[in-house]
């Protein structure tokens, strides 16, 4: 399968999500879809852009991410923010069903909060 065919299959996995946690009680807003090689080292190494006036600044921050090769950069990857009642959620446990239903998409996805540490707006296909 050819990249462009994966992130074809990518995309049209996360609108089915979109759409099942929609009428599932979910609200959804977008996060990340796109990195660029440049952003991914800025939140490897622990840094941020920000800016003052008309000047940007490099300055350090928290990492973002353990890895220089995120599937964000294929377009392989998204972040979703999940609002049940109106309320913006941030733990796991509210991101599990739509993350099981993810998975039983396509063999090939992953869901962030089944990693060790707490990624479950994550939702990616792998390479």
């Amino acid at each position: 399968m050819t990249l462009r065919e994966k992130q074809s299959e990518f995309l049209k996995n996360v609108a089915k999500m979109i759409l099942w946690a929609f009428e599932n009680g979910m609200e959804l807003t977008g996060g990340e879809l796109l990195r660029t090689n440049d952003q991914q080292l800025l939140y490897f190494e622990g840094y941020t852009l920000y800016k003052s006036g008309y000047t940007l600044h490099l300055g350090k921050a928290p990492r973002k991410s353990k890895t220089l090769a995120s599937n964000h950069i294929e377009k392989l990857a998204i972040d979703l923010n999940v609002f049940i009642d109106g309320q913006y959620k941030t733990d796991t446990d509210s991101y599990l069903q739509l993350g099981e239903y993810w998975k039983s998409l396509n063999a090939e996805n992953v869901w962030g909060g089944d990693w060790t540490f707490n990624d479950a707006n994550h939702f990616q296909m792998g390479k």
